[in-house]
């Protein structure tokens, strides 16, 4: 069974793709906002539950300018399980599921 398919199990609510131009923790910001039909600004701040740096670092390019395809980070925030893939997903799972 493939991550997608395992986190769809576990009761996804949303899907999101990070863009290019985004860096992977604004996309998380902006997938939770999203499943939660909240204003970003009035959310709790990332960094209180993990480093957006560190996140952002995890999951950028390498130094060559080759993508980063490999890796999964998972967490809470914001009343949700976030699992962030190297492919550039973030899937927002309902925790009580």
């Amino acid at each position: 069974m493939s991550e997608n398919q395992s986190a769809a199990r576990r009761g996804t609510v949303l899907s999101y793709e990070v863009n290019e131009d985004e860096r992977t923790s604004e996309g998380v910001v902006a997938a939770v906002a999203a499943a939660a039909d909240a204003d970003p600004v009035q959310m709790d701040p990332l960094a209180a539950t993990i480093d957006p740096d560190a996140l952002d670092a995890l999951f950028a390019s390498h130094h060559d300018g080759t993508p980063r395809n490999a890796g999964r980070a998972q967490f809470s925030f914001f009343g949700y399980e976030v699992v962030v893939s190297g492919e550039g997903c973030v899937t927002v799972l309902d925790p009580t599921s």
